[in-house]
């Protein structure tokens, strides 16, 4: 998978995992890394499905639905890659936070919530429940910051809410931040997602 590295100023902060929405790339969510954390570790990744020239994480149907075997698949390759990567770059996988907006935080969502070795952190930018059956594995040890638009058109509130309600349900403890916004990241999300992250630097 095509990806950027760029080594950690200060290595006592987590390394932060960059997955770029629909349309992205590997350098599409650096600034907002910067922002979070600048002098952590950052290895970002870029989608290797093609949807109409887009960069994306996983397919999806052509009604929008999306191809959860193909999602499935892509999760472990995700988790596989980030694995080796971070073996590769010294990092420490189980400190790792991913940080998803839209595509890459529906995978990251999905990671967490279906794969025992997955992240234990993550900032979901706009992400919702892919609709797929739950597995029994507590993630109470997991902890997740997610925001939404409540004007989004793309990725519901509702979808969103439900999300929330899913990963509550497993036992993830996950801090909200709702928005008047649409599906663009707003300088509230990125504020309150830094305070997040620096707040759970455990």
């Amino acid at each position: 998978m095509e990806h950027i590295f760029i080594p950690a100023k200060n290595k006592e902060l987590a390394p932060l995992l960059l997955l770029h929405g629909t349309g992205g790339d590997e350098k599409s969510l650096v600034e907002v890394a910067e922002f979070i954390a600048g002098d952590a570790a950052v290895l970002s990744l870029r989608g290797d499905i093609k949807e109409g020239g887009a960069n994306r994480f996983f397919k999806r149907f052509h009604d929008g639905r999306l191809d959860l075997e193909d999602l499935e698949s892509k999760t472990a390759e995700l988790i596989a890659t980030t694995r080796e990567l971070a073996e590769k770059y010294q990092l420490d996988f189980e400190r790792i936070v991913a940080v998803g907006y839209s595509n890459g935080a529906n995978i990251a969502a999905n990671a967490l919530l279906q794969a025992e070795d997955s992240f234990h952190k993550a900032i979901l930018f706009h992400a919702m429940p892919a609709g797929n059956k739950q597995p029994e594995f507590s993630i109470s040890h997991r902890s997740v910051f997610l925001s939404a638009g409540l004007n989004d058109p793309l990725i519901t509130a509702k979808a969103s809410e439900e999300l929330v309600e899913i990963l509550e349900k497993r036992g993830a403890k996950v801090e909200t931040v709702w928005t008047a916004a649409g599906h663009s990241l707003t300088m509230e999300e990125l504020e309150e997602a830094k305070k997040w992250y620096h707040n759970n630097q455990k």
